[in-house]
């Protein structure tokens, strides 16, 4: 749903991680590491959850879904990773398997660094450690607050209203760029349930749905229930 404009890591402040994500990619670069360059389709899935952590992947450009599922196939979309963020960190770290799957929802660019030669960088250069631990610590402390999103709520109208909040933070206007089913995954809820709800919400001209965006009408609305 959030426009689909590409975040481009090279200009402006390096990502929504600023200097911890420079100070990461200087390192890396200084080191010469043979990092691994690739341009990705939407749908590529970067990792699956439960295969063997081999590395990490420095998203550059484009946005990735982090989502984990359970034993009956039932699928949860935990976050939505943006320019600047470092997936799979958390496993590699731990030397376990990846603990989400990832999947892109547009075009991406990435840069994979293998386990072994993270490892050993973070152990010859201080500052690369302490800004690898303050990007997981963000990380961390956004699946917290995502979490809270998911649970806290009562209803899945209530989820929805605060997900189309938080995507009109900026500006009334979401651009489409996720199906009823994608959006179902990141609430918790079905299908069948988020198209009632928009359309339920489109009845009451609280948003206006065309088939390129969702318009905010009523902002305050959407607020109260939010919090019901």
């Amino acid at each position: 749903m959030p426009s689909a404009q590409k975040q481009e890591v090279d200009e402006g402040p390096m990502g929504r991680h600023g200097a911890d994500f420079r100070s990461l990619l200087q390192a890396i670069h200084s080191a010469n590491i043979s990092n691994l360059s690739l341009v990705h389709p939407r749908g590529k899935v970067l990792f699956a959850e439960g295969e063997s952590a081999r590395g990490v992947f420095i998203l550059r450009t484009g946005r990735a879904t982090a989502s984990i599922s359970s034993s009956e196939g039932r699928l949860v979309i935990l976050r939505i990773a943006q320019a600047g963020d470092v997936l799979g960190l958390n496993s590699v770290l731990r030397n376990a398997c990846y603990n989400t799957t990832v999947k892109t929802i547009e075009s991406c660019r990435t840069e994979f660094i293998p386990r072994k030669d993270l490892v050993d960088l973070m152990e010859r250069n201080q500052p690369t450690a302490q800004a690898l631990a303050q990007l997981l610590s963000r990380e961390v402390a956004e699946l917290t607050d995502r979490l809270r999103f998911l649970l806290l709520p009562q209803t899945a109208n209530a989820r929805l209203a605060k997900l189309l909040l938080e995507w009109s933070e900026h500006a009334p206007q979401i651009t489409k760029s996720f199906t009823h089913e994608e959006i179902a995954h990141m609430i918790c809820s079905s299908r069948e349930t988020v198209t009632r709800l928009l359309a339920s919400l489109n009845r009451r001209r609280i948003i206006r749905v065309t088939p390129e965006s969702i318009l905010i009408s009523d902002r305050v609305a959407l607020q109260k229930i939010a919090v019901g």
